[in-house]
């Protein structure tokens, strides 16, 4: 699946908590998007096409205030032009034009494919939106190029307005060492742990004191599959990039340029899944085709655990209703994922005093919030949040604890996908993560085969 930022449906319990699988989400893998950019930046650093070394310096201008905005501006949404959005997109525009007299807002919105590769378009040809929605792997390839403002350098209140959190995804060690910022953080994401009580109960565990770690979770693996007879799973998935990151190991080198979690943290991971694997603590399919995925096992009841957004026992009312009395969610294991999309600033906009107000008029807290309630299960990017009731305090359903434990969650989640983690190294990874478990090579070994081959692709 081509994730795309739709927005079109809620979230749901997604298959994998390490790579985003939920319709209408964030986190776009981008194979497309970061190998075509990157030539865009290869091009504008040798003098080709548009631009030359001196554009990427425009990421460093500083906006010089001015006490009143006018002229007009282009701003740009990822497959959001829709009965459902347009209405809400119609009246934001207004009301920033209403507050500012004599300025105008060109709105278009892309559709959901070929999405990297129209930016990628729009980067070369010079004609980037002045306003424009990005994921942080798009933002950063795109940063790479120069041709996006440095909000870190024009926004005072960045880190006090915006949640800390989603600033940091669109950060990038590769870029100025990680000392600006291309991104507002708009609409965002996290996981939740979620697991059916009846199953737990049944096999001698409470689910009001679910695993909080992973090692929690094996303890507690174990017992459900030696009281079942092997019959019954908590876990129900293979490792991924996020639980690599879990285990406290740096996924990139310290210039943020080469893959580097060959780590023996890493490797004892690995291996740990290896022997719960060889154990039956999980399905013995979870490496082949015939895999499921976790969120299917789930909702058919053979498993007792997944991850899905802080709707998700909303979204469960229509795939298994049976369920949902027995869903009892917690915090993500660990360290929480976080799933973003942000709006960025082109360094480059001919009236980048308009285009940097309207930015952040598009993610103050008001006008987040007020997006947000056409999108149940997404989370605001404004810091103010905290204050509303709706995120931080729950109405005393089982839905409400979920709503507030993914808000808190969400606060100190990591985007653990480095921006130039593409899927054909997903793909890899996944591959030699397969081998160790199935004996066919050491964890180590699976590590090293993966980074040295990722960093290979990066050099392609």
């Amino acid at each position: 699946m081509n994730e795309r930022a739709l927005l079109n449906d809620t979230l749901t319990l997604q298959e994998d908590p390490l790579t985003l699988r939920r319709s209408g989400v964030m986190n776009m893998r981008r194979t497309t998007a970061v190998s075509a950019i990157a030539v865009a930046a290869t091009l504008l650093a040798a003098g080709c096409g548009v631009g030359s070394k001196s554009s990427t310096k425009d990421a460093d201008k500083t906006v010089a205030s001015t006490a009143a905005l006018s002229g007009s501006i282009t701003f740009q949404t990822w497959s959001l032009k829709n009965d459902k959005f347009t209405p809400y997109f119609t009246k934001l525009i207004a009301d920033f034009k209403a507050a500012h007299p004599g300025t105008d807002i060109n709105w278009i919105d892309q559709p959901g494919d070929g999405y990297p590769t129209k930016v990628t378009s729009q980067v070369t040809t010079g004609s980037l939106p002045d306003v424009v929605n990005l994921p942080p792997d798009i933002a950063h390839s795109v940063a790479k190029t120069g041709n996006l403002l440095d909000l870190k350098k024009n926004v005072p209140t960045l880190e006090t307005d915006w949640v800390k959190s989603g600033l940091s995804a669109y950060s990038y060690q590769d870029v100025d060492n990680g000392a600006s910022n291309f991104g507002f953080p708009w609409y965002l994401g996290t996981d939740v742990s979620y697991w059916n009580k009846a199953m737990m109960a049944k096999d001698g565990l409470d689910a009001s004191k679910p695993p909080k770690t992973f090692d929690e979770l094996v303890a507690q693996a174990k017992i459900m599959h030696d009281n079942s007879g092997g019959k019954d799973y908590l876990m129900s998935r293979a490792p991924g990039l996020g639980d690599i990151a879990n285990t406290g190991t740096k996924l990139l080198s310290s210039d943020g340029t080469k893959f580097a979690f060959n780590t023996d943290a890493a490797a004892a991971m690995l291996d740990k899944y290896t022997q719960a694997y060889k154990a039956g603590y999980m399905p013995s399919n979870v490496l082949d085709n015939s895999y499921e995925g976790n969120y299917k096992l789930f909702t058919k009841q053979e498993v007792a655990w997944t991850t899905g957004g802080g709707n998700a026992i909303t979204s469960m009312q229509k795939d298994n209703p049976s369920l949902v009395p027995n869903m009892v969610p917690s915090p993500a294991l660990d360290t929480a994922p976080l799933y973003v999309q942000g709006i960025s600033v082109a360094s480059k906009s001919k009236n980048l005093p308009l285009a940097l107000a309207f930015a952040e008029f598009v993610t103050n807290n008001d006008n987040q919030v007020a997006f947000l309630k056409l999108a149940p299960g997404f989370l605001p990017g404004s810091a103010a949040s905290a204050n509303d009731p709706a995120y931080s305090k729950s109405d005393g359903t089982t839905q409400g604890d979920a709503s507030v434990i993914a808000y808190k969650d969400m606060q100190t989640a990591v985007n653990f996908t480095p921006p130039i983690w593409t899927d054909a190294m997903n793909t890899i990874l996944n591959q030699e993560i397969a081998k160790a478990m199935t004996g066919k090579e050491s964890a180590k070994q699976a590590l090293d085969n993966t980074v040295n081959q990722a960093n290979g692709l990066l050099t392609q």
